[in-house]
């Protein structure tokens, strides 16, 4: 089995540096040509299903994928973002440095895992056997610690770019290592 985890391409936000979260933010004209790249390259990998969130950002660059596999496309609000509250909208860098921030973190970080995880486990039981997930900068992070079994706490060891890709394979004793981190060499 083979997964392969997409975050979505650049929206205005991302580039004023505003948190999203559970906001539908479209694509900006760069977000799609990184989408558009990002199909090219993804063109002749194998590909089953692709699953994605059901925010704007993330559909779209899951769609722009999909023009060239042509498979079926599920997309669910289980994929989303992490809701972010108050904090939406807010600035990045203003937020990081809120003590109000880091304990609304806490406080939600382990059930948006939870809720990532559960999904993920429903995916690993279907029968596909190359699979495309299409998300965010939390969904893939998620994604990443529960299949290399990092802690949540830990989370902050990886960065995820924009149309960023992490591919995760099946090894016979049934984990799974990533043998691609964090690529985006087609945005380059």
């Amino acid at each position: 089995m083979k997964i392969i985890t997409i975050r979505h391409g650049e929206t205005d936000w991302n580039v004023a540096k505003r948190i999203q979260g559970s906001n539908d933010i479209e694509l900006n004209r760069t977000g799609l040509r990184q989408a558009e790249r990002l199909a090219e390259r993804l063109a002749a990998e194998p590909c089953d299903i692709i699953y994605s969130s059901d925010l704007l950002r993330a559909k779209k660059t899951a769609e722009i994928i999909n023009s060239r596999h042509g498979v079926d496309l599920i997309t669910t609000p289980k994929l989303r973002e992490a809701d972010f509250g108050e904090f939406e909208g807010r600035y990045t860098a203003d937020a990081e440095i809120s003590d109000a921030f880091t304990a609304y973190m806490e406080v939600h970080i382990h059930a948006y895992f939870a809720k990532v995880h559960a999904y993920l486990d429903e995916i690993l039981r279907s029968n596909h056997k190359n699979i495309f997930i299409v998300g965010h900068f939390g969904t893939v992070r998620a994604i990443l610690c529960y299949l290399l079994r990092i802690p949540a706490e830990k989370r902050g060891l990886y960065t995820i770019g924009n149309t960023a890709i992490h591919i995760f394979e099946k090894t016979s004793n049934g984990k799974f290592y990533m043998s691609l981190g964090n690529d985006t060499a087609h945005i380059l």
